[in-house]
């Protein structure tokens, strides 16, 4: 097993778009990042570091859950979300540096920032990033580039030398000049450009990388919620005991094991007030609770060495084999025995823990209830067997 590193953050950073409600900021970012980069002749080793971390410059407010906006004009806000990223992204196994770049990207060159940092100890990328990320907040993306383009030129050059390094302000006005640069960006297909933009040393995961990666992915979701802060751990554990009491390959359990990991990688778009009501959900927040599933599988379908078994193990694991279930509503016939383990752990982990209208269950409980789920035809007894052998 063997994924690219690229590719994989590009699927991640669409979930954090969607979840700070701005279409394309990573990508946009990255663009604009890499094509100064170009510009400015970094060599290359630099640009594989600007290309990974511009995917993931923000993942901060996501782990805040922040606005979006007030995150990039409120220095402390932007303070904490980029010293949120910086300690998310230093867990990866990612170059070091990839977190340092993160951290300083809402400092300015004459020290104004979020650390008060000046250009003197500032990383180039993060610098670069940091103009980048300013020129799309600052573009309205729903206008024609050729009428905004001068005043922001006009910006941009203002600034050169107080917020901005002379030496990118250059790079970025020479590239602006080129109608590609910001047909580039408006086009829709903007993800599959970067897609070719891709190093040509790439930086590729085996799967015991994936899996470091993945359990730090599974951390950033569960803190969204003070009550599933270890749910998506004790899952992936379940899910792997049943792997080696079914006999699976280890490559196989593997996969199952990131599949645990990863089922609520959806949960990202929902809103932690929601994940943390103490009342009975309004009919809109269960449909946006309802949703994560879906997303989940979109996001992990665009990964190549994923789709098919890791997406539908994780993405189907609220369907349930009378049709009951979301967001497909499939059934027997269509879930695979692992897309149910992941199911009815998935049942089991969140009956043990403690919710915000309720105490976690015993184990006896919990499998009470799930056997009358079984029962109900929610589940097969053959989950249900595997499952009572993984926790007794």
């Amino acid at each position: 097993m063997k994924i690219g590193v690229g590719n994989l953050l590009l699927s991640i950073s669409y979930l954090i778009d969607i979840a700070q409600g701005r279409k394309e900021h990573a990508p946009k970012v990255t663009y604009i990042s890499l094509q100064i980069a170009k510009q400015l002749q970094v060599e290359k080793g630099e640009i594989k570091k600007i290309y990974y971390a511009s995917f993931l410059h923000d993942i901060g407010i996501t782990v805040s859950d922040n606005n979006f906006y007030a995150s990039h004009l409120d220095i402390q806000l932007a303070k904490k979300h980029c010293l949120l990223g910086y300690e998310f992204v230093r867990k990866l196994p990612l170059d070091e540096e990839i977190s340092e770049i993160i951290k300083y990207h809402h400092d300015f060159y004459n020290g104004s920032g979020a650390f008060g940092y000046d250009y003197r100890v500032l990383p180039l990328a993060s610098q670069i990033i940091n103009l980048a990320d300013q020129i799309d907040i600052s573009m309205n993306w729903s206008k024609p580039y050729y009428l905004q383009v001068d005043d922001l030129k006009e910006w941009v050059g203002k600034n050169k030398g107080i917020l901005f390094n002379p030496f990118i302000v250059d790079a970025f006005l020479d590239i602006t000049d080129k109608d590609k640069f910001w047909l580039d960006l408006y086009n829709p297909q903007l993800r599959q450009i970067i897609l070719g933009l891709l190093p040509d040393d790439e930086v590729y995961f085996n799967i015991q990388t994936m899996l470091k990666f993945s359990e730090a992915i599974a951390l950033l979701i569960d803190n969204k919620s003070k009550f599933t802060h270890l749910h998506s751990q004790g899952l992936s554990e379940v899910v792997f005991e049943i792997a080696k009491i079914m006999g699976l390959d280890d490559e196989t359990s593997y996969k199952l094991k990131i599949a645990g990991y990863l089922h609520d990688l959806g949960k990202m778009v929902v809103p932690n007030e929601i994940l943390n009501k103490e009342g009975k959900l309004t009919k809109e927040e269960f449909y946006i609770i309802k949703s994560h599933p879906y997303y989940t599988k979109l996001i992990l379908d665009q990964i190549p060495v994923f789709k098919g078994e890791i997406s539908n193990w994780a993405g189907n694991h609220h369907e349930r084999v009378n049709r009951s279930g979301y967001p497909e509503k499939l059934g027997k016939d269509e879930l695979s025995l692992l897309d149910r383990v992941v199911g009815i752990c998935d049942v089991y982990q969140a009956l043990i823990e403690d919710r915000p209208y309720r105490k976690g269950l015993g184990q006896k409980e919990a499998l009470s209830i799930i056997y009358d789920m079984v029962k109900n035809e929610l589940f097969l007894e053959e989950e249900f067997e595997l499952l009572k052998r993984a926790v007794v």
